[in-house]
């Protein structure tokens, strides 16, 4: 029963964090990471766990599906080269450039490690967005953080992978590369496959509800088999994403876009709040881990100092 009562909670606040964000001008995520801080430093509140994997595999996919199925597929084709460049050539960049710095701030740290760090951290994310969407900036703008978000977890995920292999075994650039393009070549390559066997599928379905259910399966539908095949899941949900987004408006009768769009925010908005209600609540633990093992924050405070600057 008490598992119930914090799921409820917990979607009791994502709710009203929706609603008062914007009321008192804070980004919505930010908002919901001070409050599980705020609660987790609570007596009664006992440390709160949650398995990586959950994240990757049950949370990520739907997320970014449900990105690039609404993001206009005219301004991802216009804005490809830019959106490419920040989400993967800066990501990975930026993931190399911090696990320089790591490897100097904590000696005998091996560098394979210190890019796994900036994998970490490299991507931006849904607060920055938000933010710059209430600066006023060109839409072009806000069109090229939209596509870049839909590509540099993948990317990131992509590279933490490729530098905690080779940090368990002695491996070349070729080889490196080798994998890194083959995560995404494959990947991309199984999204676009699942797109449109799934729009072939609900083309041919009349209800609107059942039309939503099956949209449910389609970001795990890509992103499963790639990882079984040693690809990258996130990029296949993306491609999978782009291609419904694509050719969904001629694939599908419009009552049946329109139930999709309403269900899939309601699933966003579940989702992405819980991912940063956690996130507040797992920090405290966090902290208290990196104190016990290090005698101290200090590093910490520094690496994440660097990697902001970087």
């Amino acid at each position: 029963m008490e598992p119930l009562i914090v799921i409820v909670l917990g979607l009791l606040v994502i709710a009203a964090t929706a609603v008062i964000a914007p009321r008192v001008g804070v980004a919505a995520p930010l908002l919901l990471v001070l409050t599980g801080i705020g609660v987790s430093v609570l007596p009664v509140v006992p440390p709160v766990h949650v398995e990586p994997e959950w994240v990757l595999a049950g949370v990520l996919p739907p997320l970014l599906y449900s990105a690039a199925v609404s993001m206009p597929a005219m301004d991802f084709r216009r804005e490809f080269r830019a959106i490419s460049g920040l989400s993967v050539v800066l990501v990975v960049a930026s993931s190399l450039v911090i696990g320089w710095f790591a490897t100097l701030l904590v000696p005998g740290l091996p560098f394979a490690w210190g890019v796994a760090l900036g994998a970490v951290v490299s991507p931006t994310d849904a607060v920055a967005t938000s933010i710059v969407r209430r600066l006023g900036v060109s839409p072009r703008v806000v069109a090229v953080l939209d596509g870049e978000g839909l590509l540099n977890d993948a990317t990131a995920l992509v590279v933490l992978r490729t530098a905690i292999a080779g940090a368990a075994a002695s491996v070349s650039l070729g080889g490196v590369l080798g994998d890194f393009l083959f995560a995404v070549l494959v990947a991309g390559l199984i999204g676009f496959v699942v797109g449109h066997v799934d729009l072939a599928v609900r083309g041919r379905v009349r209800d609107a509800t059942v039309n939503t259910v099956l949209s449910f399966t389609a970001p795990f539908l890509a992103s499963v088999p790639a990882e079984q095949l040693g690809a990258s899941g996130l990029v296949a949900a993306v491609m999978a994403g782009v291609v419904t987004g694509y050719d969904g408006p001629r694939r599908l009768p419009p009552q049946h876009r329109l139930s999709d769009a309403q269900n899939w925010r309601t699933v966003e908005l579940v989702l992405e709040g819980a991912v940063f209600l956690v996130t507040g609540l797992q920090l405290a633990t966090v902290v208290a881990d990196v104190r016990a093992d290090h005698g101290g924050t200090g590093t910490a405070v520094a690496l994440a100092a660097g990697a902001l600057v970087i």
